[in-house]
């Protein structure tokens, strides 16, 4: 027995993931390409533009309340009485278009027209058609009251309805009193019962139908900002990603690669790359959001000093940039990155030049696109079942699931699930990436085929 032969073996190299420089040496990894990145003058120049367009998304429903309010909304009026159809054009016309306090009576413009429709038919058509913005038919009961029938395009939480209901009551009660009067010679007739005048609404609005009542002006504003934030996070997901392989390829194609993989390991490369370019889109997402969140807490105020007073009964409630609305989109940016930039970094290390990243990388941006385009093309129908089994795959659901927030009806448990999914992925990606992270720096200088990745991968396993 040689003296060799008495030395004990040497203890196994603990596992990668459990290694004492994993956080020094991935830390050190993501700030250099954090600072990498935040100090481009293209990432300012985006993240000033990012920062426009936020604002400029969070005063969108002013200005649609600007064009509401400027445009003329014709109500029919349906009665078989003429007398009785002029007194509810009366009463309606002062209740909404009343001039508010402060403003000046010469001034102010009647936003609301009251026309004679012949019957409940070819109102409920004018409606459907858009020539009417809604009608209302009054109904003599047989106790000699008066029931209603609102048809409208809107829903019944809409301030036009709950504005006609509030006139209607006062027709319904007007009404009494004259029938009373009548019924005496004038000196009253406490014998006559009051009728409390019934309102139904007979509502078109198809957003209504799929769970959540909309009125118009927020099914537009809605729509209209759900679309702009799956551009944003198809955009963002994508450029992001480019990122993360661009920079594993220019590292294979220099000889920066040689020098980082002598002093850490690929495990701590590609979390270190990972959280760097993900603190930097972390960063860009902040300077976005303060600015929008500011916005959104002086709508009202913004919308007050740009429109002067909202007229009687007020205004439906602006609907935008909501900071609900801005968390999720933080959390499902943040969660679908870290999904995706594993993803991506996978696929840099495949490549030793920067000319063949876009080919690799053309296939998970293929899955980004058809996620993307199916959040948008299902805006139009975001109640159906494909939208929520979507909203559920972890590669579609920061669209998806992002958007059934904005238009649909989305319960506690279904937001619950889709995050848990999420967040389930990213370790399952977070292993396979490192694998073929691994297996891919082996391949360094070389152009990969099937069988050296093969030769590759059986090396990194031993």
């Amino acid at each position: 027995m040689t003296p060799h032969d008495s030395v004990a073996p040497p203890n196994e190299p603990p596992p990668a993931w459990t290694s004492p420089g994993l956080r020094r040496n991935a830390w050190l990894i993501a700030r250099r390409e954090y600072l990498d990145r935040v100090r481009t003058r293209a990432f300012v120049a985006a993240t000033m533009i990012l920062v426009a367009v936020a604002v400029g998304l969070a005063l969108v429903p002013i200005g649609l309340r600007a064009l509401d309010r400027g445009a003329i909304v014709k109500v029919g009026i349906v009665a078989s009485d003429p007398k009785l159809e002029a007194s509810t054009t009366v009463i309606l016309d002062s209740i909404l278009n009343h001039v508010p306090a402060g403003a000046d009576p010469a001034k102010w413009e009647k936003q609301y027209r009251f026309e004679s429709v012949a019957d409940e038919s070819m109102a409920t058509k004018a409606v459907e058609t858009g020539q009417l913005r809604a009608a209302l038919v009054v109904h003599r009961a047989a106790d000699g009251g008066l029931d209603f029938t609102f048809h409208t395009s809107e829903s019944s939480a809409s301030t036009l309805s709950q504005l006609i209901q509030y006139g209607s009551f006062g027709v319904g009660v007007l009404d009494y009193v004259g029938r009373a009067q009548a019924g005496s010679g004038g000196s009253g007739n406490p014998g006559v019962a009051f009728h409390l005048p019934g309102f139904d609404v007979a509502s078109t609005n198809t957003a209504a139908e799929a769970g959540r009542p909309l009125s118009q002006q927020e099914a537009a504003s809605r729509t209209v900002l759900a679309t702009v934030l799956i551009v944003l996070i198809f955009i963002n997901l994508t450029i992001y990603g480019m990122w993360v392989a661009t920079s594993v390829a220019a590292e294979k194609s220099s000889r920066v690669m040689e020098l980082l993989v002598s002093a850490a390991t690929p495990h701590q490369l590609l979390l270190g790359k990972v959280i760097g370019v993900g603190g930097a889109g972390l960063t860009q997402y902040l300077a976005i959001l303060a600015p929008a969140v500011i916005v959104v807490a002086l709508q009202d105020r913004i919308a007050s000093l740009l429109l002067g007073p909202a007229p009687a009964g007020g205004e439906a409630p602006l609907v935008g940039l909501s900071v609900s609305i801005l968390l999720a989109y933080g959390v499902f940016f943040l969660l679908g990155f870290a999904l995706y930039a594993l993803l991506y970094a996978a696929a840099g290390s495949f490549v030793s030049r920067q000319e063949d990243v876009q080919t690799l990388a053309f296939p998970l941006s293929l899955i980004a696109m058809a996620s993307y385009l199916a959040a948008a093309v299902g805006l139009s129908s975001i109640g159906s079942n494909l939208m929520v089994v979507l909203s559920f795959v972890p590669f579609s659901s920061p669209f998806v699931m992002l958007s059934r927030l904005m238009l649909g009806r989305v319960e506690p448990w279904e937001l619950i699930v889709s995050v848990a999914l999420l967040l389930v992925s990213i370790p399952l990606a977070l292993w396979l990436a490192a694998r073929i992270y691994a297996t891919g720096v082996l391949l360094y200088g070389q152009r990969p085929g099937l069988r050296q990745f093969i030769r590759a991968a059986r090396t990194a396993e031993r």
